[in-house]
C-alpha cells in the first residue's frame, strides 16, 4: 500500500469512527427521551417520492429556466404567470402515490421517538406510527396547536403543511417570505424545541434552502449562548453524481466536483456553530445501517421475560427443584424468579414482560430489592415495563401487545409456560424467533420452558448446556446474565463491523454478469479484489443469497442494477444462451450502463478469443470498453485499472 492509500484509509477510519461515537451519543440521548427527528425530503425518496428538484422540472422546462436556480424563485415564477393551482395539483398528484417500503423510517418508528418535524408533505411518517401501533397527532396549521390529543404517543409537526391541503402548502418565495406571519408559531416551537433537545436531521442535501431557513432559527436562537447539541445525516459530494451520459468524467465535472466538496466541507464546519455535527456518508443505505445500529443500541440492555403457571393454582410450579443457596424466604420457584429481577437490574438490564401469573409479581419483587432501588421506592419506569395482558381478551389484540413488547428488547427469557401449543408463551416465542432475538429457556423450569429448549437445534444449544448441568439458582442466574452480556458485546461488534463493511462498500457500484456454473469462482474473485480495498471508489454488488425463483432472481436484478453505472460481462462458451445474462444485458442496456466485456480464456473456452470482435456487436451499446482477457491481460492485477479506464479520469487532475 503506499502512502496516498495509507492517508485515505487513515481518513476513511477516522471519519467512520467519529459518526460511531456521534450514533452512542444519539442512543444514549434516545434513552433519556432526548432526541427529536427533523425529515427533509431525502427521507422520503426511498418511498418513491421525489425532492424539490425533481418535483419542479416540469416546472423548470416549462418556464424555459436553469432548475439549479432558487426553487423557491421558480415555483413564485409560475404562480405569478399562471396561478396557484397548477403547483396544487403537482403537489396533490406527486404525493398522492401510494408509497413504497422504507427501511429508514421503518427503523425510526420503532425508537422512543416522541416528536418528528419535517418540511415534506407526504405521509410516510404517519404510516410508519401507525403501523408500529403508536398513537400520533399531526399538527399542520396554527389552530392545531389548541388541541392536544389524550393517549398521544408521537407529535408530528408538517412545517410546510401537508399533501391533503395543497392550497396551504409552503412552496413560492412568497410563502417562504410570508412564513412568519401565516405559521410563526412552528417558528416559536422549533426555537423552543432546538433548546430543550437534540435533533437529528435526516434527508437533507448539503445546499437545501430548508436545511438554510433551520440554521438561521437555530442562530436566532442561540445568541451567543452554548448551542445544544444536534446532528446531521449528510451525503457526501459524490463522483458518481458528476459522470457524464456516458458515464465517463469530464475536466470540467471534475472541477464541479472539487468545488462542491470544499463547499461541503465549509457549510459542514459552519453547522458546529450552531451546535450541529454532521455524520457523513457516501450512500443512502449506509443510514439505513446506522439507524439499525441505533435501535439495537437502544434494546441492547431490554430483555423479555416470557411464562407464567397456571392462574387457578398459583403454587403450582411443577418439578422445579434447583438448590435454594438465596436467603430469601420463599420457596425454589419464588427465589428464582425474584434473584432473577434483582440481578438482570443490577447488571443495567432493563424488564420487558406480560406479568404472566405466578412470574411477574416475584419479577417485579427482585427488581424492587435491586442495589439500583435502595430506598426501595416506586419501580423507576427505565428498569421494568409491565403490559399486563391478563383483562385482554382478544388474541389479536393480546399479539399486538406482545410484539410491541418484544420488539423492544434484544432478547428473550422464558421461563415455566403453563398451557398448550398455542399459549402465550409459544406465542411469545415464536414472535421472539421470527424477530431474531436471542433466546434462552431455562429448561429446569419445565412446562413450555423445557419444551423449547429441548425443540432447539443442537447448534443453539452449544452455549445454554449450563441450563442442564447446573443446580444451584445463583450459579444459574449468574450465568444466564454472563450470556446476555456477552451477547450484548457480540451485537455491537457486529454491528460496527458491518458499519465499517457498508461504508467502506459505497460509491460507484459494479455489476457482474456471469454464467454461475462455469465462471463463479473469477466472478467472486473479482469481488474480493475491488471490495477489498476501503479507498477504492467503485464497489462490486454480491448476491447475498442463491434463489432458485425466477421471479425473485430477475427483482433482484432490477434493483440492483439501477445502483449501478457498470456491468462487467465475463464471457465463456454457453455466456449468452443463459437466460439470467440475456435479462441482465438488457436491464444493464436500459439503465445504460457502461459495458467491461472479459473473455475467460482458459481451457474449457478453446477458440472463444475469435470472437472478440462480435461481442460489441451482440451487445449493441455506446457505453462499451474494448474486450480483456482475464488470464492473459492479467485481470486479476488489472480489474480496478479497467474500472478506472472506464471512467476515464483525466490525467491531468
Amino acid at each position: 500500500m503506499g502512502y496516498r492509500e495509507i492517508i485515505e484509509e487513515d481518513d476513511f477510519n477516522r471519519i467512520t469512527e467519529q459518526n460511531i461515537k456521534f450514533l452512542d451519543e444519539i442512543s444514549q440521548k434516545m434513552k433519556q427521551g432526548d432526541i427529536s427527528i427533523f425529515a427533509g425530503a431525502g427521507l422520503s425518496i426511498a418511498s418513491g417520492y421525489v425532492d424539490w428538484k425533481k418535483l419542479l422540472e416540469p416546472i423548470s422546462k416549462q418556464l424555459r429556466l436553469n432548475p439549479n436556480i432558487d426553487l423557491t424563485e421558480i415555483a413564485q415564477y409560475y404562480e405569478d404567470k399562471f396561478g396557484r393551482q397548477g403547483l396544487n395539483s403537482l403537489v396533490f398528484n406527486e404525493f398522492d402515490k401510494i408509497p413504497k417500503n422504507n427501511e429508514n423510517i421503518n427503523w425510526l418508528s420503532k425508537m422512543p421517538i416522541s416528536e418528528y418535524w419535517t418540511t415534506n408533505y407526504d405521509h410516510v411518517i404517519e404510516q410508519a406510527i401507525k403501523k408500529q401501533g403508536k398513537s400520533y397527532q399531526k399538527l399542520v396549521k396554527k389552530e392545531d396547536f389548541k388541541y392536544h390529543k389524550i393517549g398521544r404517543e408521537v407529535a408530528i409537526y408538517k412545517m410546510h403543511g401537508d399533501k391533503d391541503s395543497p392550497d396551504d402548502v409552503v412552496l413560492t418565495k412568497e410563502d417562504y417570505q410570508n412564513y412568519d406571519i401565516d405559521r410563526g408559531i412552528f417558528t416559536r416551537m422549533l426555537s423552543v424545541e432546538l433548546i430543550r433537545k437534540s435533533f437529528v436531521f435526516i434527508g437533507f442535501s448539503f445546499n437545501d434552502p430548508n436545511l438554510e431557513r433551520i440554521l438561521s432559527i437555530a442562530k436566532q436562537t442561540l445568541q451567543g449562548k452554548a448551542p445544544q447539541t444536534h446532528y446531521c445525516f449528510m451525503r457526501k459530494v459524490q463522483l458518481i453524481d458528476y459522470l457524464n451520459e456516458h458515464n465517463r468524467l469530464e475536466i470540467q465535472n471534475i472541477e464541479k466536483y472539487i468545488r462542491d466538496n470544499n463547499y461541503q466541507i465549509l457549510r459542514c464546519n459552519s453547522m458546529v456553530k450552531y451546535g450541529i455535527q454532521t455524520i457523513l456518508i457516501n450512500d443512502y443505505d449506509e443510514i439505513t445501517l446506522m439507524l439499525k445500529h441505533l435501535y439495537n443500541k437502544y434494546i441492547t440492555n431490554n430483555v423479555f421475560i416470557s411464562g407464567g403457571i397456571n392462574p387457578a393454582n398459583l403454587s403450582d410450579y411443577g418439578t422445579f427443584k434447583m438448590v435454594n443457596d438465596t436467603n430469601l424466604n420463599l420457596n425454589s420457584a419464588e427465589s428464582f424468579l425474584t434473584m432473577l429481577g434483582r440481578d438482570l437490574v443490577d447488571n443495567g438490564f432493563h424488564i420487558y414482560t406480560g406479568f404472566g401469573a405466578g412470574v411477574g409479581n416475584y419479577v417485579l419483587a427482585g427488581v424492587l430489592q435491586s442495589n439500583k432501588n435502595r430506598l426501595n421506592g416506586e419501580v423507576i419506569n427505565d428498569d421494568i415495563h409491565i403490559s399486563s395482558m391478563m383483562s385482554v381478551m382478544d388474541l389479536e389484540k393480546k399479539n399486538r401487545i406482545r410484539r410491541k413488547m418484544i420488539e423492544q428488547c434484544s432478547s428473550s427469557i422464558i421461563v415455566f409456560g403453563y398451557g398448550k401449543k398455542d399459549s402465550g408463551t409459544y406465542q411469545e416465542y415464536h414472535i421472539a424467533k421470527d424477530d431474531n432475538k436471542y433466546i434462552i429457556p431455562v429448561k429446569k423450569t419445565g412446562f413450555a420452558a423445557k419444551e423449547i429448549y429441548n425443540g432447539l437445534p443442537k447448534k443453539e444449544k452449544q452455549e445454554l448446556l449450563f441450563l442442564e448441568k447446573e443446580n444451584e439458582i445463583s450459579v444459574v442466574i449468574k450465568e444466564i446474565v454472563n450470556l446476555l452480556i456477552l451477547h450484548k458485546k457480540r451485537t455491537e461488534i457486529e454491528l460496527k463491523e458491518k458499519i465499517y463493511s457498508g461504508i467502506a462498500l459505497s460509491g460507484i457500484k459494479v455489476f457482474i454478469s456471469y454464467h454461475y456454473e462455469s465462471d463463479n469462482a473469477i466472478a467472486k474473485e473479482i469481488a474480493d479484489i475491488v471490495n477489498s480495498e476501503k479507498t477504492n471508489i467503485f464497489t462490486v454488488i454480491e448476491e447475498q443469497k442463491k434463489s432458485n425463483n425466477s421471479k425473485e432472481i430477475k427483482k433482484w436484478v432490477d434493483e440492483e442494477i439501477l445502483k449501478t453505472k457498470f456491468t462487467i460481462l465475463l464471457i465463456s462458451k454457453d455466456t449468452f444462451q443463459r437466460e439470467y445474462v440475456s435479462y441482465e444485458i438488457k436491464k444493464s442496456k436500459e439503465n445504460r450502463n457502461t459495458f467491461i466485456p472479459i473473455l475467460i480464456d482458459n481451457e474449457k473456452n478453446i477458440g472463444l478469443e475469435q470472437k472478440t470482435n462480435q461481442v460489441k456487436e451482440l451487445l449493441n451499446v455506446i457505453n462499451c470498453e474494448p474486450t480483456r482477457f482475464w488470464y492473459r491481460d492479467e485481470g486479476g492485477k488489472n480489474i480496478v485499472r479497467w474500472l478506472n479506464d472506464a471512467l476515464h479520469v483525466s490525467e491531468k487532475v
